[in-house]
């Protein structure tokens, strides 16, 4: 199958699954859950791609869960001030606090999320954990301080979004949910390393301060778009981070549920992506890292394979 066909299978697995979550929904909820697809397909498509892999009985929990993430790490582009970026945080967290009360607002994910509510029974506070780590870190005006707190940023958005999606398919296990904890920082950092490039262009950084004076690089030397030995030091003590926790994760594969397994996949992109970066020498402004690090064909194939072996 070549990209053409990908591209076109997609848009044909696009029209299927909005049918198919809301078969028997009101125009309102379909229109919501399409809106929701939409999002996700934009703006995440390698989880997009997941989503459509899943039990169809899970696809409308996931596919609004992921939809709200996509919401919040949307909120900084919208919101160009420190004032506007708190208002748009505190509408999510009492569009939330109005969903558990069975009042959405007017709002296509809200109403979506608003629906699942009514079935799932999904923790408030990890859906408000998510929008208070996105607002500390858009209203940051420096880069953390340790690698500790790329940490502690990915376990307040990935691995939440991993608890919530157990949730959603009433997974209770310890052991599942230290898995997903490990995943979810993997997925953190290595989506920070990921965008490097991107959030350089608007003169940020997530690359810790304390990394960064130690091998001597500036926020100057990431607008150049310089891969200096000492960059590639830094990046290194953050992917190899990150691949000590999607490590740990996939050593208790054996541990964690079968049914629990498809949920834990997006750790497959960020191994793909810490792979091609290991390739590329650490090099974050390499050209093919830059165009993501590696095929939509080959993330399919590899999703499916680890679909029907029950790996992640």
């Amino acid at each position: 199958m070549n990209a053409s066909s990908l591209r076109s299978a997609a848009r044909l697995t696009h029209r299927g699954y909005a049918t198919a979550i809301a078969a028997a929904a009101p125009d309102k909820l379909r229109q919501a859950f399409s809106y929701c697809i939409d999002q996700v397909r934009t703006y995440d498509y390698e989880n997009y791609v997941w989503c459509t892999q899943l039990p169809k009985e899970l696809r409308a929990s996931i596919i609004a869960l992921r939809s709200f993430n996509v919401e919040t790490s949307l909120i900084e582009q919208h919101a160009k001030s420190e004032m506007l970026i708190l208002m748009r945080c505190q509408w999510w967290r009492d569009a939330l606090n109005s969903a558990y009360k069975g009042k959405a607002p007017e709002q296509p994910t809200m109403t979506a999320l608003a629906s699942v509510l009514k079935e799932k029974n999904l923790t408030r506070y990890r859906l408000q954990k998510i929008i208070s780590t996105r607002e500390d870190n858009m209203l940051r005006e420096t880069a953390p301080v340790t690698l500790a707190g790329l940490e502690e940023f990915s376990e307040g958005i990935y691995s939440q979004l991993l608890y919530l999606q157990l949730e959603a398919a009433g997974i209770a296990d310890t052991t599942t949910d230290h898995v997903a904890s490990h995943v979810g920082k993997a997925v953190g950092l290595a989506g920070l390393l990921r965008n490097t490039a991107l959030v350089a262009q608007r003169h940020k950084s997530y690359l810790p301060k304390d990394l960064c004076e130690k091998h001597g690089i500036s926020s100057d030397d990431l607008l150049r778009g310089e891969a200096s030995q000492g960059l590639r030091d830094v990046v290194f003590a953050i992917a190899s981070a990150a691949k000590g926790h999607l490590d740990v994760a996939r050593g208790h594969v054996n541990d964690v549920p079968a049914a629990a397994r498809p949920l834990l996949l997006p750790a497959l992109p960020a191994g793909l992506y810490l792979s091609a970066l290991e390739k590329a020498e650490f090099n974050v402004f390499d050209a093919k890292l830059l165009r993501g690090g590696f095929s939509p064909l080959r993330y399919t194939l590899e999703l499916k394979y680890k679909m029907l072996r029950g790996q992640f």
